[in-house]
């Protein structure tokens, strides 16, 4: 599993003498490192503290909750694709239906029809047409920058994990989180060699990431730019309906 990818928030402290990681609801991870300490050492640490990192997210995700106002629920007017170019405008019906289904009328036209005030059911819906559209999109993707770089994965997955934008397996299944269809495209084509990269290295060891870099020159500025793009991703994909 790929725990580069993971987001944290990397800060250079002149008083700290050690690495440490710090939780909270607001920020998630911080990763607070001395001063000239090597940054390529830190998906290491991520990597053996993986099963406190979990823990501690989980719990600062049921603070934010538990605290933070529930926003009014509004079907979004339009949702834009960076990842694929696309485009489209979203009209709703309301039926008497007990469920929300998410139609493609026209290649830049959603109608939602059925319960569309029921928040539940609606995130629900646009979901499932996530999904959909990402196997339809990003998939295909996967199998192009595999056969580009000679890395074969075994299965392809998509998912919507809370805090990875995607990772391989040992048994080199790849999982597509379908929240990559909000990055640019040379962001997601830099997942997807990062997570290819693991079928051959799955590990972070320097040889890793001479890899990564033979399949993706300048990989270290995407890296830092993929940090900061959970901010791109709308509400009604972001959390988990419940």
């Amino acid at each position: 599993m790929s725990e580069a990818l993971l987001h944290y928030h990397l800060r250079v402290s002149p008083r700290a003498r050690n690495i440490r990681l710090r939780v909270t609801a607001q920020r998630g991870l911080d990763v607070i490192v001395p001063k000239g300490y090597d940054a390529d050492k830190v998906p290491t640490v991520l990597q053996r503290k993986k099963a406190w990192i979990d823990a501690a997210l989980q719990r600062a995700e049921r603070h934010r909750k538990f605290f933070e106002p529930a926003p009014v629920w509004r079907v979004p007017h339009h949702i834009r694709l960076p990842a694929i170019g696309k485009f489209w405008r979203i009209t709703t019906k309301k039926t008497d239906s007990p469920s929300v289904s998410v139609r493609e009328v026209t290649p830049h036209h959603l109608v939602m029809f059925g319960r569309i005030n029921h928040e539940r059911a609606a995130r629900a819906a646009l979901v499932r047409w996530l999904m959909r559209t990402t196997r339809e999109y990003l998939v295909p993707r996967l199998q192009t920058i595999s056969l580009k770089t000679g890395l074969r994965y075994r299965r392809a997955f998509v998912r919507r994990q809370k805090t990875r934008w995607a990772s391989c397996s040992r048994q080199k299944s790849v999982s597509l989180n379908a929240k990559l269809l909000f990055l640019p495209a040379e962001l997601v084509d830099y997942v997807i060699t990062h997570e290819l990269c693991h079928v051959a290295e799955m590990n972070h060891s320097k040889r890793f990431w001479r890899l990564v870099q033979c399949h993706c020159h300048g990989y270290p500025s995407l890296d830092e730019r993929l940090r900061e793009m959970w901010k791109a991703v709308p509400r009604w994909a972001s959390d988990h309906c419940s």
